[in-house]
């Protein structure tokens, strides 16, 4: 397995885990890693095609990975109300 496939896979989970850290209520751990990914995913292909991203770490850019999680995250949280979440009081 390459390691870019491990850094990403390991900048998802710590994204989601902030997400859950940050806004407990708002969003499902599924949802939040869903996003997480989502974002990485969004991040490299923005650096790929803007050919930046910040310093590269391995094949990835972490600062276009973390732009891609916040950006995607805080757009899911504002999207989902705290209630919404079934089994939630």
């Amino acid at each position: 397995m390459s390691p870019g496939v491990l850094l990403g896979v390991l900048f998802a989970l710590v994204g989601a885990q902030l997400t859950r850290l940050v806004w407990p209520r708002r969003l499902g751990y599924l949802a939040a890693l869903a996003l997480a990914v989502a974002g990485v995913v969004a991040g490299e292909l923005a650096a790929l095609e803007l050919h930046g991203g910040g310093p590269p770490l391995g094949p990835l850019h972490p600062l276009a990975d973390a732009a891609g999680i916040a950006v995607l995250e805080v757009a899911g949280a504002l999207l989902r109300s705290p209630g919404s979440r079934p089994g939630q009081p």
